[in-house]
């Protein structure tokens, strides 16, 4: 391998320990969702807070139901939110419902399925009165208060990513306002004087700005606030000009195209121009060598702005953004879990050794279970993002991999988070 290409894991490493978390700031819990937490919430009262019916049924004392077919006799009702303010004697019970305060006596719940109308007592007019088809057990079907968590317990830790459930829990922990990292701020810049838009017929030469919307759609997903910025031509005043301006109010700037070393790759160049330094230029992935990282202090913040620069091509764009920018990204919003990691599926396909340089390979998904794995894409090129696109997987090999026969496992990329949950 050409010793001046970064491996992968060295390459990510590198990212992630230039960029720490942004600033915190309060949001309300209805705005959190997909956001991280910078600071932990305790439980504010005791989980259940009172001592709480699992079902629907009768409250009873267990020592009344030792046996098959006792009978007792009903004194109250009791739903939920409206507690019976009675205590339980002796042969009596009391109907409640799921999420009930269990009455005060009362040391088990017997389900609804277990019990069977029994003679009225005193007449028709008296309580109605059940028979108890089972043995009854001390606490059966009853949630002691603070069985799931005590006051002042963490229920949700600083740095972890806010996902529905984890919402549902602070809401019932009375958390309506939270400390989250600061979403970072993302200016896409292409670069190129081929660069066409969308809705334009390309001339002689020209391409679409197709990376501008595949990269787009990568940084949302990872949470950014992103920024659509003019394509840059392939002059070194205009590309650092660009970034300069990108980041008079940005955290991040994106650069698709110019981070090789033609004559026309201004990138590094234009970075170390406006007061950056450079980290990492070309790394050992196919596709996707020409990769760049740079950072320089934020002029008024005690926080970094950071470039990346992805190569022009598309799939070594998408494949660059997806492995290097995205954890980055988590990292700036505070996620603990920021890298991707990966899983053994079996292939349908033998795999021949591998290059010098670890290679993401498309693929796609079949099956479930034992019965799952992944057949390899074909494409024409790493330009060939028709052809990419059909895989809904990545295989990732390690440089010099043995090869693979088919049937045999592969390590498939899986996100631990909004990409993967």
């Amino acid at each position: 391998m050409d010793p001046s290409l970064l491996p992968l894991d060295v390459a990510l490493a590198a990212v992630l320990a230039r960029t720490p978390p942004l600033a915190v700031q309060g949001i309300a819990l209805e705005d959190a969702l997909g956001r991280v937490l910078a600071r932990s919430v305790l439980a504010d009262v005791d989980q259940p807070a009172f001592d709480r019916a699992m079902m629907d049924g009768l409250a009873v004392r267990a020592a009344d139901c030792t046996g098959h077919d006792a009978v007792l006799r009903q004194v109250g009702e009791a739903p939920a939110g409206a507690p019976w303010p009675g205590t339980l004697g002796p042969g009596e019970c009391v109907r409640i419902m799921t999420g009930a305060v269990v009455p005060r006596g009362a040391d088990a719940v017997v389900m609804v399925e277990r019990i069977e109308a029994a003679a009225q007592a005193l007449g028709a007019d008296g309580p109605p009165t059940w028979r108890i088809l089972d043995a009854v057990g001390p606490e059966q079907h009853i949630a002691r208060r603070g069985a799931e968590v005590r006051a002042g317990a963490v229920v949700v830790a600083a740095g972890t990513w806010l996902t529905p459930a984890r919402l549902g829990v602070l809401a019932a922990f009375g958390a309506a306002r939270l400390d989250v990292f600061r979403r970072p701020r993302v200016v896409v810049l292409p670069t190129g004087d081929e660069i066409v838009a969308v809705d334009a017929v390309p001339g002689p030469g020209q391409v679409r700005d197709s990376n501008r919307h595949a990269i787009t759609a990568v940084l949302r997903g990872a949470g950014c606030e992103v920024v659509q910025a003019a394509r840059v031509d392939d002059r070194l005043e205009s590309v650092a000009d660009a970034i300069e301006a990108a980041w008079r109010d940005a955290d991040v700037v994106v650069l698709s195209g110019g981070v090789s070393a033609g004559d026309y790759d201004w990138v590094a160049r234009a970075l170390a121009r406006v007061g950056a330094t450079v980290h990492v230029h070309r790394i050992a992935i196919k596709p996707g060598k020409p990769f760049l990282f740079a950072t320089r202090p934020r002029p008024d913040a005690d926080e970094v702005q950071v470039a990346f620069g992805l190569p022009g091509n598309p799939i070594s764009s998408l494949v660059c953004a997806t492995l290097l920018a995205v954890p980055a990204l988590w990292r700036m919003q505070g996620r603990s879990d920021a890298a991707w990691q990966t899983v053994a599926v079996p292939t349908a396909h033998a795999l021949g050794p591998a290059g010098p340089r670890s290679e993401v390979i498309a693929a796609r998904w079949s099956g479930a279970g034992p019965g799952a794995h992944v057949a390899r894409v074909g494409t024409k090129g790493s330009a060939d993002m028709a052809h990419f696109a059909l895989g809904d997987v990545w295989i990732l090999r390690a440089a010099g991999a043995a090869a693979v026969p088919e049937g045999a496992p592969v390590d498939v990329v899986w996100w631990p988070g909004p990409t993967g949950a």
